[in-house]
């Protein structure tokens, strides 16, 4: 609780500083469980972040899985501002936030999925399915990134997640339409399912 306030009081600055200042088709496969097993290997979500010229993106971002039928089901990774001081804010982020009730969240899910954003470059964000509780079953990714005030990049695909790996592309969607200088801030958005533990050093960006 004491982290939660932290952030929520601490990274009010962002607001003034930074977003003032800026002032899936179908995939076969059952359908997501809403009850079920965890499923046993490790989710992945890769993307790149690019510098813009002439403007200054929040960055802000959030992951989050939602059933074939657009449900939501799950956050995987929300910016530590957006999960506190800029919950209030429909306009970073505005997909998420509309589903995601995040002012309701419990305390352990927010701790599991609050973390720093993400740097500049290639990124490789990891989730493990039992840990997170992601149960095997289709399901469409969703990353969504803040540039600067109502300016909004989405990417969605869709991933299987069960025995076997498998991997998903994300299709870029703008809202309200593309900023005239910053619309590739966020590309390169995949999604990966090993159903084996992958061997080697963390990758860039990784988070627990």
């Amino acid at each position: 609780m004491f982290r939660r306030k932290l952030i929520q009081l601490g990274l009010m600055v962002f607001l003034l500083l930074g977003i003032t200042a800026g002032s899936a088709g179908h995939l076969s496969g059952r359908d997501v469980q809403a009850v079920g097993q965890p499923a046993q290997g490790t989710l992945e979500i890769s993307f790149l972040f690019n510098n813009a010229q002439g403007v200054v993106p929040s960055y802000q971002l959030a992951i989050w899985l939602e059933d074939l039928q657009g449900k939501y089901v799950k956050t995987l990774f929300v910016s530590n501002w957006l999960a506190g001081a800029g919950i209030g804010l429909d306009v970073v982020c505005p997909d998420w936030v509309r589903q995601a009730n995040w002012d309701k969240v419990e305390e352990e899910e927010f701790d599991a999925t609050t973390r720093p954003t993400p740097p500049i470059g290639s990124n490789t964000l990891k989730f493990n399915c039992p840990e997170r509780k992601i149960a095997a079953g289709s399901y469409r990714f969703s990353v969504q990134a803040h540039i600067v005030e109502n300016y909004n990049i989405l990417y969605r695909g869709t991933i299987l997640i069960g025995k076997d790996s498998s991997e998903g592309v994300g299709e870029a969607f703008f809202s309200p339409k593309r900023h005239p200088m910053a619309s590739d801030i966020l590309n390169g958005v995949r999604a990966r399912y090993l159903a084996e533990p992958e061997a080697g050093p963390p990758s860039k960006g990784e988070k627990p």
